[in-house]
This record gives structure tokens, sequence and C-alpha cells, in this order.
């Protein structure tokens, strides 16, 4: 016999919502554990006004930042309680580095893995290993880590002491780090070996000839001041930092000529110290901080940077950087303000007194914003920024000094209410850059700039 047909079914011409209560899922004896997931980013698009795309305008290291580019992390988190006093947590984070592909047309975007580490707690002990993003304190409006901001692979231990009512927390670290660089890396093809190449032919193989890695080892100290009162929310609290840095020597191999020359490339070192003072009052978010730094040698450069220039034994001896750095936030009732600012002295290590790695400069930043209820306001922000380099100015035949004033208009939405850090936040901005012409001469003449 034929099958039966199937039923009919007829879709109802409304919805039909039907209540259900929350399903309750078993839990299983011993499993404290959670799963995370953050994120953490900004999409922009700029227009320059003349048919063009925007440009980053700032002419010192660490610019305000109202106009940088996309960039975006994916972090998922694995953290789990074995024990009332043991305790685990596994990292992942993923950055988005711009061109994205609405600007490039590359689907090959640029990913790179910030975090991938695991870190274990046992009481007021913790310990972690793998590849990290080392950080403390920023100042929002510059997006800078004035003290400490290590980018390495490697592993830390930290401990905490606890008084009446103060926290003490001494953490130690040390990672490395290399740049895909000649000052760091090298390889070059040289012929397979003659056991091998009967067997697969004549061919090449790539050696690795020059490989020095950063080391860096860093201890802090951090003692938070409470109150006696819970009542209180505000707090204080000062950081003592320091940093070793070594490299390794190398030789260099310059194969675009023959014979091959060679460069002896020889050990370098450095060390950093520095300090941090912060208030705040735990109303809104309101606090300031206030960081001293002293570097020399290779600690004086950004660990993802390469010297330009050297002393004349080809090391960074020599090399100086002295730094002194402010930030904060103010909020009360419909009102709010950012600051942040720096003034930065960096010498390099060439005894030529006439480079443009010998310069100061510095920025003031601030931010002030008025909410229009609880979701929407506008900021408006002012800088000025200036660097003054050793080199004379052709104009003048004085030190050549670059400065700017940069002012922005930011009206924005904001989703979770009112605060200087309330996130998402919709914004449109406009911002104006007036350059004298000691910076308009650090661009080419075919530049708008």
């Amino acid at each position: 016999a034929p099958p039966p047909p199937p039923p009919q079914v007829t879709a109802p011409s409304t919805p039909i919502l039907v209540p259900t209560a929350p399903i309750a899922l078993p839990s299983i004896p011993g499993d404290t554990g959670r799963f995370e997931f953050g994120s953490y980013g900004r999409v922009q698009m700029a227009s320059d006004g003349r048919g063009g795309t925007g440009r980053n305008a700032n002419i010192v290291a660490h610019g305000n930042r109202i106009d940088e580019d996309s960039y975006a992390e994916l972090e998922m988190r694995r953290e789990d309680q074995f024990a009332p006093d043991v305790t685990s947590k596994v990292v992942a984070t993923l950055g988005l580095f711009p061109p994205f592909f609405h600007f490039s047309g590359d689907a090959t975007q640029a990913i790179a893995i910030r975090n991938l580490y695991a870190q274990g707690t046992y009481g007021d002990w913790n310990l972690w290993v793998g590849s990290r993003m080392y950080r403390g304190d920023d100042i929002y409006l510059l997006d800078w880590w004035p003290l400490d901001n290590q980018n390495t692979v490697g592993g830390g231990v930290g401990t905490k002491i606890r008084w009446t009512t103060d926290e003490t927390t001494i953490a130690a670290h040390v990672g490395m780090q290399r740049l895909d660089s000649s000052y760091q890396y090298e390889q070059i093809p040289a012929p397979t070996p003659s056991v091998l190449a009967a067997q697969a032919g004549p061919s090449a193989q790539n050696v690795t000839v020059l490989d020095r890695p950063r080391t860096i080892e860093t201890l802090k100290i951090t003692h938070l001041f409470k109150h006696p009162s819970p009542a209180q929310k505000d707090g204080f609290k000062v950081v003592v930092y320091g940093e070793a840095h070594e490299l390794s020597a190398g030789v260099y191999t310059d194969t675009s000529v023959s014979p091959p020359a060679q460069t002896g490339l020889p050990a370098d070192s450095g060390w950093l110290v520095g300090t941090e003072v912060a208030y705040w009052t735990g109303e809104r978010d309101t606090f300031v901080q206030l960081y001293l730094r002293h570097a020399e040698g290779i600690a004086a450069y950004d660990p993802l940077a390469v010297p330009l220039t050297f002393a004349n034994d080809r090391t960074t001896r020599g090399s100086t950087e002295n730094l002194v750095a402010l930030g904060g936030n103010y909020e009360t009732g419909p009102f709010g303000v950012l600051v942040g600012a720096y003034l930065r002295a960096f010498r390099d290590g060439d005894p030529s007194p006439r480079t443009s790695q010998k310069y100061d400069e510095g920025i003031l930043a601030v931010r002030p914003q008025l909410y229009l209820g609880e979701r929407f306001g506008v900021a408006l922000e002012g800088a000025y920024e200036s660097r003054r380099y050793a080199v004379l100015d052709p104009q003048t035949d004085a030190p050549l000094t670059a400065s700017e004033w940069r002012f922005g208009v930011i009206p924005y939405f904001s989703p979770s209410g009112r605060g200087s850090y309330k996130r998402p936040q919709l914004r449109a901005i406009y911002s104006l850059t007036a350059r004298n012409a000691a910076t308009r001469e650090l661009y080419p003449a075919q530049d708008v700039f």
C-alpha cells in the first residue's frame, strides 16, 4: 500500500507567542568555571575635505587620539576555581590591524596574537607564562602607557602582602621579543649539505646567521593605601617600577655585494626606572595620575622600534630619555573633562650634537564635554604639541621647533549612559590642525600638510 500523505501544516496568519519558563541547567559538582568574551576597538572613516581620506596629523611620539587609525581586539578567556585559594585563567587576544578589507580589497587581514597566556594563583601568589601585553595604567587621551608597556613571550610571578588596611603587590617578569629586522634577525641562503644533495639534487636552504632577541626583566611594586572605613570610596597608590634590557652580540651579512660583507653588532643593554602616583575619588571615574621615568641605553627605545643612530662603538650607549606625564578625568553633574599631557627629553648616543634624534617634545590635550541627558553629549578637544630638534632651521638659523594647535568638535551617542569611559560610543568628529612654519618644513613640498 502507498504511504499515507504527509500532514498539511498551515502557518498561522499571526505569530503565536508562547510564554516559557527559564530552563535551569543541572549544576556539575566542582565546576566553578566560566567562559568570557570581550572586545576593544575603534573603526573610523575620515575625509580630508578634498575628496581624500583623513590622516593622522600628530608630530610627537604620543599625540592626541582624535584621528587614530581603525584597530580592534577580540579576547576570549576561561577562568576556573579549583579550591578556595586556587584559581586559573587562560587568555587569548587577537589584534586586528588596518587597513581593513574595505580599504585594501585584500582578504588577508593583518592579525596579531597580542595575548596567549595561562595564569594560576595559589593564595596570594600568582604565576603566568605565555605571550602577553604586560601593562599598567594608561593616559586615555594619548592612548599611551607611560610607565610599563611590554609585549613579550615569557613569564612572571607576583605576590600580595596584606597590611591592616593597606596592600602591597610585588610582580616580576622576564620575557623576550624580536623584530623581523636585520638589526635582530637575518637568514641567508646556503647550499644544501652534500649528503642530502646527492639524493635531492642541488638546492639551497635558509640558514639563520643573526638571531639576537631583546631580553627584558621587570620589577613592579605597588602600594595601595586604603581607608579603614569601607564607606570611603577614594583611594591612593604609589608605584615603583624598573626594567633591565639586554641584546646579545651578532654579525649582519650584506648579501647585496660580492663578496658578502659582514658587520659586527656588539652586545647592548639598558635600564629604566620610574614611578607613578595616582589618586581617585571613587565617584564617576574621577582620578588624577602623575608619572616620572628615566631610561638609558637600549631601554630608552621602544622595544618595537629599531634605533636609527648609534654611538661610535655601534651601541646605544649614551642614549637617554627623561619623562614626566599627567593624566586625569573629572566628572560632576552634566559636565566632564579628560586631560593628558607629557614632557619628554630624548637624546641618542650619536656623539654629534646636531641630529634629528636629539629632541624635546610635549603635548597638552584637554577634552571637556557636556552630557545632554543620559545618552547624548558633545565634547570639545583642544591640544598643543611641539617638538624641538637639535638641528638648525634653515629659515631662522635657530633650533627647528615644530608646533601645532589641534581642535575637535565631537557630538556623540552613548547607549550605556553618561561618562568619559562609557562604551560603546558613536561619534561624529570635526578636527582642525593649525601648523607653524617649522612643522610644514617636516613634509615634502608636494604634501598638502
